[in-house]
């Protein structure tokens, strides 16, 4: 019985295991991946034949392998330009020792005055940069915007104590916005300090900082903004052209039906008018698969010209980038359409970037082509780790396999898995009733004892 019990609950293992795993030879493709140097991390250009294997319009049936067949952790970003660089920008301020004593608003107590922009300005007389305990400081941030944080630098060789920072736009009324503790410490050649007050974007003209353990000694005062800056010559990568299926006659007149071949991220498109001295009007559709409907990405004008310095054809049409197969161009027929050839049609696109960790043994492999798949890819910030992550690079190479009958991508594939969960469940109710008798049959012999 304990056998029966055992051999069950082995089955039970091998089907919760086929259940939830991809097995490689379940893909279309799989490509041989070579890595230069050694890192952490790799990065790849996915070439045209990834895109024409994919069996989903948003590659989710893209893995990366290691020699063990384990899936690796990996993202996808699109070939767009580079997002700006944030820089932190520091700027000194004014700032002025007043006394906490009295009626904080008297600006004449304070010793302090504006101008007609606003500006702070100590009195003829009133003490600047020294100050006493108990005494508080306050800062003109300018109108400069949004302040991400205030530096404030310590003159003194050892301090610890807490700050608590209020805003105001009038010196009249006062709102809370930070409360942190300004540390400053050595050691030997060794220095320690914290002097940064982070104010989360405070927009208020003035602040007003408290010393609750006593005033340090300020040597300067800084505003740190972020800035966003657009990287050196940030350019997309540049087009790839891919010639369409060819172009076919639709059901009505000045309808054109043609197929990309892949799940390309489609964004221009090139139409090859078939006669010279042409124009038309066009519209462009796309959808996933043949039993969607048909979407606007895009629309235009499209000519071929004879001038005297020879032909001259319309540039591409500029679509809502759209990673589609099946594409439609319908054309205006109320100036007589194209003739009755066909369009040449090339569209244009950019190959997005897949960086995955190299965790385990080579060789890596990227699989791709199996439609029960859904996306696995993360947010590139998610995916990179540490301060300084290295990343390498990687290239497909071979092509490793083909499956010609591709059984496990197309729909007799979807009922492998109802299959193994059904036996699943009836291994978990056989493993149930053995461990039932199994119990009677004990709870019989302690009586019969």
């Amino acid at each position: 019985m304990k056998r029966r019990l055992v051999a069950v609950g082995a089955t039970l293992l091998v089907l919760m295991a086929e259940a939830g795993t991809v097995a490689p030879a379940s893909f279309a493709q799989r490509y041989a991946l070579t890595l230069s140097g050694s890192a952490a991390y790799y990065r790849l250009t996915l070439p045209p034949q990834v895109y024409a294997a994919s069996q989903r319009s948003d590659l989710g049936d893209l893995r990366i392998l290691n020699g063990a067949g384990e899936s690796l952790p990996f993202s996808l970003e699109s070939p767009s330009a580079p997002a700006p660089l944030r820089r932190a920008v520091l700027t000194p301020l004014n700032w002025f020792a007043v006394p906490t004593t009295g009626e904080a608003t008297d600006r004449a107590r304070l010793g302090v005055s504006l101008d007609a922009n606003g500006t702070l300005h100590a009195e003829v007389g009133a003490p600047t940069g020294k100050k006493r305990n108990g005494d508080a400081v306050l800062v003109d941030l300018g109108n400069d915007g949004e302040v991400a944080a205030l530096w404030v630098r310590l003159r003194n060789e050892r301090y610890q104590g807490q700050v608590l920072v209020e805003a105001s736009n009038d010196l009249n009324q006062w709102q809370s916005v930070a409360e942190a503790v300004l540390l400053k410490a050595s050691a030997g050649d060794k220095r320690l300090a914290q002097e940064r007050l982070a104010l989360d974007g405070v927009r208020r003209r003035y602040l007003r900082l408290s010393w609750p353990d006593g005033a340090p000694e300020i040597a300067a005062i800084e505003a740190e903004a972020i800035v966003l800056e657009a990287v050196a010559d940030a350019q997309p990568a540049p087009l790839l052209w891919h010639a369409s299926a060819p172009v076919r006659a639709g059901d009505s007149a000045g309808e054109y039906l043609f197929d990309s071949g892949g799940a390309y991220p489609v964004e221009s498109l090139r139409v090859d008018l078939p006669q010279g001295n042409t124009i038309a009007k066009v519209s462009i559709q796309s959808r996933d698969d043949l039993r969607a409907a048909w979407r606007d990405v895009g629309a235009g004008t499209v000519f071929r010209l004879q001038g005297k310095k020879g032909e001259e054809v319309s540039s591409p049409l500029r679509l809502n980038a759209m990673p589609s197969r099946y594409w439609r161009m319908q054309v205006d027929m109320r100036n007589g359409g194209i003739g009755r050839e066909m369009p040449k049609v090339m569209l244009g696109w950019r190959p997005a970037m897949l960086t995955f960790v190299a965790r385990g043994s080579p060789p890596f492999t990227l699989g791709i082509g199996n439609a029960t798949l859904t996306s696995a890819a993360q947010r590139r910030a998610d995916l990179l780790m540490g301060e300084h992550p290295e990343i390498g690079n990687a290239s497909v190479e071979a092509l490793l396999t083909t499956v010609v009958k591709q059984q496990t991508v197309t729909a007799p594939d979807n009922t492998r898995k109802p299959v193994l969960w059904v036996g699943l469940i009836i291994a978990v109710a056989a493993l149930g009733a053995i461990a039932w008798r199994l119990a009677r049959s004990t709870v019989s012999v302690d009586k019969a004892g």
